[in-house]
């Protein structure tokens, strides 16, 4: 294998990693914020490509669907937040979960009702001819969803980093009682994790629908969200990141060395392996509890 194809591998892998790290951080999000897992997540980014498609069919361009989008899935998971998990936040985490579920599934369905298991495509900038880098052959969604994801990952660790709403939340992550005697609204916080979550799904969503099109079935990906997330530890934005770079190089690669069904199996193996070696993931940090 030349060093032009373990490039080009390379670059392929880092793009679909960087749809996984995206995932992966609309996971760990609400987790920290509230301590519940959006299983939900998947159809979030099936929802984010069908309200583009939506939009799109009205003639607006692509670049004025995307804040449209963006816009629409804040107040759809602030609406979700409020209506359907802060009512029960205090109930078994079984609970939150199968309520997360039935969630994806009404949305699933919602969609299915109207434009069943048809598949549909949005026109993007981005999409066309591969770009030629030297010797390599770059295919501009590609360079999309890397620049995207680097974008996106320094924004929001500016936002938690340096404005007082995201230490807020950073606090509320720590230790939500603390937070709320520091007069930090808690609910507000829910709400903001909770909007900041379903616009990365739909974010994930308006990337891909022009490359792979539009149908029920595109929010399956929040398998690998999941494993992302688990690698890096779910409790830790940047380690969702690596996370999903690492999954998409492993996938990759093992796809190009021993074919596509071995492909699908290295990412569950790795993550057996590192949650028998290192339950709490690579970021992450390991809790103590005196009794």
């Amino acid at each position: 294998m030349t060093w032009r194809i373990i490039l080009q591998l390379a670059l392929s892998g880092l793009s679909i990693g960087s749809i996984y790290a995206l995932v992966g951080l609309a996971l760990v999000l609400p987790f920290k914020a509230s301590g519940i897992v959006n299983f939900a997540q998947g159809e979030i980014v099936t929802f984010g490509a069908y309200l583009a498609l939506i939009l799109a069919g009205l003639g607006l361009p692509y670049l004025a669907v995307v804040p449209l989008v963006l816009i629409g899935a804040a107040l759809f998971g602030t609406a979700i937040e409020r209506l359907l998990i802060r009512p029960i936040v205090h109930q078994p985490e079984f609970t939150l979960v199968i309520v997360t579920f039935a969630i994806g599934f009404i949305i699933k369905a919602a969609i299915r009702l109207h434009w069943q298991d048809n598949t549909f495509s949005i026109d993007a900038p981005f999409v066309g001819a591969p770009l030629a880098l030297g010797e390599l052959r770059l295919n501009p969604a590609y360079l999309v969803y890397i620049v995207s994801t680097v974008v996106t990952v320094s924004a929001l660790f500016a936002f938690f980093g340096y404005s007082k709403f995201g230490k807020a939340m950073r606090a509320t992550a720590l230790d939500p009682i603390a937070a709320k005697l520091m007069g930090v609204r808690i609910g507000s916080v829910f709400s903001a994790a909770w909007a900041l979550s379903t616009m990365l799904g739909a974010f994930v969503g308006l990337l891909l629908a022009p490359v792979i099109g539009i149908n029920p079935e595109i929010g399956h990906l929040i398998l690998k969200g999941l494993v992302a997330a688990v690698i890096g530890g779910f409790s830790s934005l940047g380690g969702a990141v690596v996370g999903g770079l690492l999954l998409g190089l492993l996938e990759t690669y093992a796809g190009a060395f021993f074919g596509a069904t071995f492909k699908n199996l290295v990412p569950f193996g790795v993550l057996i392996l590192l949650l028998l070696l290192r339950p709490q993931g690579l970021a992450g940090t390991s809790s103590v509890r005196r009794v």
